[in-house]
């Protein structure tokens, strides 16, 4: 596959206003971004940050608790009032006009696939009744996935240049839409790939987590 070559691409992704944030980044987003602002937090950001600050310009409505578990996404409003006690693992989004379908979403059958992507290697595989493609390969600018569905391809590049691992997380329908959504990590950060978000070509992640000190 060529990879696609745009010089605008890194301005773009650095200017992208739908970025999570791990502690430190945290506090910084949330006192100096508008309040449409969208978010993607790790548990421990979403405890330290969100829930136990008793000031501050983080957003009081419009979250989703996601929770990866083996086969499914588990996906629940919540509000920083909320005190259930949240997994290690979870990841709190909130990113206006997108709209996630609450519940126990289906999660591709066999997520160790594509647990470690061979470079270069196109991977034709299924979502219930969904067809879909991957193909992962490293390029001058991060790791170059191209993902296909519903006779269309979807060019996202992540990470930075230097970008040594990926791996994508899950695979599974978190906005009802009957089309695929990726949790994609490579290297430290991690990165959301909504369907109603993309369009085909070369697009931007919908939201974006940098770890937090310790881990996610």
């Amino acid at each position: 596959m060529e990879t696609r070559s745009n010089p605008t691409l890194r301005a773009l992704r650095d200017l992208v206003l739908l970025a999570g944030a791990g502690l430190a980044a945290a506090s910084i987003w949330a006192a100096g971004l508008p309040n449409e602002q969208g978010f993607l937090v790790d548990a421990q950001t979403w405890q330290d940050e969100v829930v136990s600050a008793a000031q501050g310009d983080w957003p009081k409505d419009g979250w989703f608790r996601i929770v990866p578990r083996e086969r499914s996404v588990e996906v629940q409003r919540t509000t920083p009032a909320d005190r259930t006690l949240v997994s290690a693992d979870a990841l709190f989004l909130r990113l206006p006009g997108a709209a996630l379908k609450p519940g126990v979403r289906p999660g591709y059958r066999y997520p160790t696939v594509l647990a470690q992507p061979k470079m270069g290697r196109d991977y034709e595989l299924s979502l219930g009744a969904t067809r879909f493609s991957v193909r992962v390969e490293e390029s001058a600018k991060g790791m170059a996935y191209t993902i296909g569905y519903g006779g269309q391809t979807y060019d996202y590049v992540l990470g930075p240049f230097d970008a040594l691992t990926t791996s994508v997380r899950f695979v599974a329908d978190l906005d009802g839409d009957g089309r695929p959504d990726f949790l994609v990590d490579v290297d430290d950060a991690s990165y959301l790939l909504l369907s109603t978000r993309a369009k085909p070509g070369a697009n931007l992640p919908a939201a974006e987590l940098f770890a937090s000190e310790g881990g996610c």
